[in-house]
């Protein structure tokens, strides 16, 4: 009987071990990129037919021509069976029309705590996204860098210069780049007015 109070002691012990070790087990964070847009829904009325089968009569002369031509004559009548318009309906429908507001809204997900943090490069220049080790990268160019023009993200070679984010599950990094041949944490010859990130609520 001990051996079994011992034993079933032993199974509990291993598995409140087992749950506080797992418990302690670092979560995964998701990563996730929006891109927001304005949209706006317009509604109109489309008049579309009716279509049902109508009839075609017509009217002839059948000569059956036993005593000679055109004798034997009788007044004779026809139809025709096809497809027409017998009315029309009108058909509620909608179509919406979006448009970027150049800003990236990036979700990090750990199962217990959601953030999310948004770039608004809307007067700043142009942003782009890719995955970068396994991390999600959004590198940025201005016009005033010379990185972005009408809109077109134009690169960071050849002194442009440039900002990018890198999300990972472990955090954010803000990096620069300008007169240097790779993006640094902190940079000098980057001049112009960095681009802000900012906390957003659900």
């Amino acid at each position: 009987m001990k051996i079994g109070k011992s034993i079933l002691l032993f199974i509990l012990l291993a598995s409140l071990l087992a749950f506080a070790v797992s418990s302690q087990q670092p979560q995964s964070t998701s990563i996730s990129l929006e891109e927001k847009k304005s949209c706006i829904t317009r509604f109109y009325d489309e008049v579309q037919p009716i279509i049902g089968n109508c009839i075609h009569y017509y009217n002839y002369t059948r000569c059956l021509n036993i005593t000679g031509p055109n004798t034997g004559c009788s007044l004779q009548q026809a139809q025709i069976s096809y497809s027409c318009k017998t009315g029309e309906i009108i058909i509620k429908k909608n179509s919406t029309e979006c448009k970027p507001l150049d800003k990236f809204v990036v979700t990090a997900n750990n199962g217990a705590l959601i953030q999310k943090k948004e770039i608004d490069f809307s007067s700043w220049g142009t942003c782009v996204n890719n995955t970068e080790n396994g991390c999600l990268a959004i590198t940025c160019g201005t016009l005033k860098g010379g990185s972005a023009r009408n809109g077109i993200f134009n690169g960071c070679d050849g002194g442009k210069q440039c900002q990018k984010f890198i999300f990972c599950g472990d955090g954010t990094k803000i990096l620069y780049k300008a007169a240097r041949n790779s993006f640094v944490s902190q940079d000098p010859t980057f001049r112009i007015s960095p681009l802000e990130i900012k906390e957003v609520g659900e």
